[in-house]
């Protein structure tokens, strides 16, 4: 059972997380913060003495998350689960299941974002917790597909840059920039990106 210290900090930084994705780093009060979370304002101070401390600690939490449910589950299971199907298929499991993903930690995903711009040590914790894992886990997942398929001899870093920002800008357009989104069925949406990404746009 967690401790009632433990629960407290887990209050604080899931209220500064949400205080952060709507008004930014720079805008939100460490008042908010105690507000959101319904503590005192000194306690907020006992836990973490300087805002930038909340900052990294949410961030550092959430690469938990991250590696836990990215790196080494959700993927592999899929991949491991499907070895039967088309890779069209694998390919559109893996792109809604990480729309689950980021539908469940958007504020989180958002602060990254936002605040690596500005803060070098969000932007190192992004780059050598999480891009780093994406890179390993998608690399690995192109090299067994090339096994298995017939596909262009392509190094497969490259083939998992291109589909990560294939994907990767389909969901996150949805999510940040929604008004400017011209597809409402999501699977149809899916369905050609993966069809591009797998046979290109010319009309051979």
């Amino acid at each position: 059972m967690e401790s009632r210290t433990s629960k407290t900090r887990k209050k604080i930084l899931e209220a500064a997380i949400e205080e952060f994705a709507q008004k930014g780093f720079s805008a939100t009060t460490t008042l908010e913060i105690a507000q959101r979370a319904q503590v005192a304002e000194v306690t907020l101070f006992r836990h973490f003495p300087k805002k930038k401390d909340i900052l990294h600690f949410a961030v550092l939490d959430f690469v938990d998350v991250f590696t836990g449910n990215f790196a080494f589950n959700s993927l592999k299971v899929i991949v491991d689960h499907n070895k039967h199907k088309p890779i069209k298929e694998i390919l559109k499991l893996i792109i809604l299941d990480r729309r689950e993903f980021l539908q469940e930690y958007f504020p989180y995903i958002k602060v990254i974002f936002q605040e690596m711009q500005f803060d070098e040590e969000v932007r190192t914790i992004y780059l050598e917790k999480i891009a780093k894992q994406v890179s390993l886990l998608f690399s690995e997942l192109f090299s067994e597909i090339k096994e298995r398929e017939k596909i262009k001899n392509i190094d497969s870093f490259i083939l998992m840059r291109s589909f990560i920002g294939m994907a990767f800008m389909m969901i996150m357009q949805r999510y940040f920039i929604p008004s400017e989104n011209k597809f409402e069925d999501f699977d149809k949406e899916i369905d050609i990106v993966v069809d591009i990404f797998l046979n290109g746009i010319l009309d051979k």
